[in-house]
C-alpha cells in the first residue's frame, strides 16, 4: 500500500513540476516540443516502480523486446543460449514474484519455445500451499492461456 501511495505522489510531484515547466516556456513555439519530452519522462517516472518490482534493469528488458520483435518480425527463431538465458530470467523473477506475494517458493522453470513464448511453467515448492488458483490465474494472465503448470514436491 505505501508503495502505490509513494507511486502516486511521484506522480503527482511529477505532474506539477511539469506543469510549472510548460508555464515558463519561453516562446509558444517550443511547448509542443517540451509537452513531449516531458510526457515521455513521465512514461518512464511510471514505469520505474513496475520494472522494479519485476527485478527488471532497463538494458535487460530492453534486449529482450528487441530479440523478441525481431525474431517475431523475421520469423526466425531464438538460439539455445537466447532461450535458456530467457528461461532462467523469467524464472528468477517469478520465484521472486511469487515469494514477495507470500508463497514458499522452492525452485521455478520454465520452458521456452523456439519463438520465445513461454510453454511450461514448473513449480516446487516447501511446505504447503493453500491456494493455488491465485497462482494459476497469475501465470496464466502473464504468459497467456495455453501455459502448461506443473507443480513438484
Amino acid at each position: 500500500m505505501t508503495s502505490i501511495l509513494a507511486w502516486l505522489k511521484s506522480g503527482l510531484l511529477f505532474g506539477i513540476f511539469s506543469s510549472v515547466i510548460l508555464l515558463l516556456s519561453p516562446n509558444k513555439s517550443y511547448e509542443k516540443h517540451i509537452s513531449l519530452v516531458v510526457g515521455l519522462l513521465f512514461i518512464l517516472v511510471m514505469i520505474h516502480p513496475v520494472m522494479s518490482f519485476l527485478n527488471l534493469d532497463g538494458q535487460t528488458y530492453i534486449s529482450f523486446i528487441q530479440k523478441y520483435i525481431s525474431a517475431a518480425e523475421n520469423g526466425s527463431s531464438l538460439s539455445e543460449n537466447e532461450r535458456s538465458l530467457y528461461a532462467d530470467t523469467i524464472g528468477i523473477q517469478l520465484k521472486d514474484t511469487l515469494k514477495k506475494a507470500g508463497f514458499n517458493v522452492k525452485s521455478v522453470y520454465c520452458e521456452v519455445d523456439d519463438n520465445g513464448h513461454i510453454g511450461r511453467v514448473v513449480l516446487s515448492f516447501e511446505g504447503e500451499v493453500n491456494d493455488i488458483t491465485e497462482i494459476e490465474n497469475y501465470i496464466r494472465n502473464v504468459f497467456g492461456e495455453e501455459v502448461e503448470i506443473v507443480y513438484e514436491r
